[in-house]
């Protein structure tokens, strides 16, 4: 019973995960389009390239810029914290039960 609930609880909050990403996200990435504004991952992950790469080349949409990167590089921490909750209870529960 207790795994059950274990397993249910887990699929719901990578499912609300998932959800989140997409509306918080979708509206930066819809805007980004609508501007023209294209960079790679490698920009977003290294603060000296996206300064000199991407706010450099669109200085009128800095603020934006910056918010959606925050936004992004967020994302991908809480997304590293939730996999690491999901493995912690997946091996702990495996412990209780076998």
């Amino acid at each position: 019973m207790l795994g059950t609930i274990i397993i249910i609880s887990i699929a719901i909050l990578l499912i609300g995960f998932n959800l989140y990403i997409r509306v918080s996200t979708l509206k930066y990435i819809k805007t980004l389009m609508d501007k023209g504004i294209r960079f790679g991952w490698e920009q977003l992950i290294s603060s000296k390239r996206w300064q000199e790469e991407v706010v450099e080349k669109y200085p009128n949409d800095a603020d934006f810029l910056n918010r959606f990167r925050k936004q992004v590089l967020s994302t991908a921490l809480l997304f590293i914290i939730v996999i690491i909750i999901v493995l912690v209870l997946l091996f702990s529960w495996r412990s209780i039960y076998l």
